[in-house]
């Protein structure tokens, strides 16, 4: 883990809900909810600075997630035009080289890996290794053997996500070894 990311890491354990945002709507819920960081999932390159000055001019922490930016392409360009332009604290991506690009420009990283099965593991070990993400987060993020088989194979701090719907589902994952719990269910976000 980067230096750099250790705050953002302290940030996650003390409180773990991520917000998860997809639309305007969900962004003014995140920014009145209780969350500390938001996970930006989707936006354009027209609208995403001023998301991410939003977000931080409310005092809270903005994860970029780079791939899903429509009009902008997540390469060395592009992230150094997202570092110095929009300027989120991290970035969201599932591309090894994206996460090397991002800490080129001292970003926080979060890589995303698709459990889906045994070789997905053994894929998203092999990618965590190479790329060195600050931290990682697994989809889905129901089970709590995978969370468990993901925190014993990953030396990240690990953050469980997708199809997270009911106060069970964040109990489950955070006691199952995740540090932070990221959904889209704006009611969860007052926990």
């Amino acid at each position: 883990m980067d230096i750099n990311a250790k705050p953002i890491v302290d940030q996650i354990i003390e409180s773990p809900v991520i917000a998860a945002v997809r639309d305007g709507v969900n962004l003014e819920q995140a920014l009145a909810a209780p969350v500390r960081i938001i996970f930006l999932l989707a936006s354009s390159i027209n609208q995403v600075g001023w998301q991410c000055d939003l977000i931080r001019e409310k005092g809270k922490t903005c994860f970029l997630h780079v791939d899903l930016v429509g009009g902008l392409r997540p390469d060395q360009q592009g992230m150094r035009f997202i570092a110095e332009k929009i300027k989120p604290n991290g970035i969201i991506t599932t591309k090894a080289a994206c996460v090397r690009w991002a800490q080129n420009h001292h970003l926080a990283t979060v890589q995303r890996i698709f459990l889906l099965d045994s070789q997905a593991l053994r894929d998203g070990i092999s990618n965590i290794r190479a790329a060195r993400p600050d931290l990682v987060e697994i989809l889905p993020g129901l089970s709590e053997k995978a969370i468990q088989l993901a925190v014993s194979s990953f030396d990240r701090p690990l953050i469980a996500g997708g199809l997270i719907r009911s106060r069970e589902d964040v109990y489950t994952a955070l006691s199952a070894g995740a540090i932070g719990v990221s959904t889209g269910e704006a009611s969860l976000w007052q926990l």
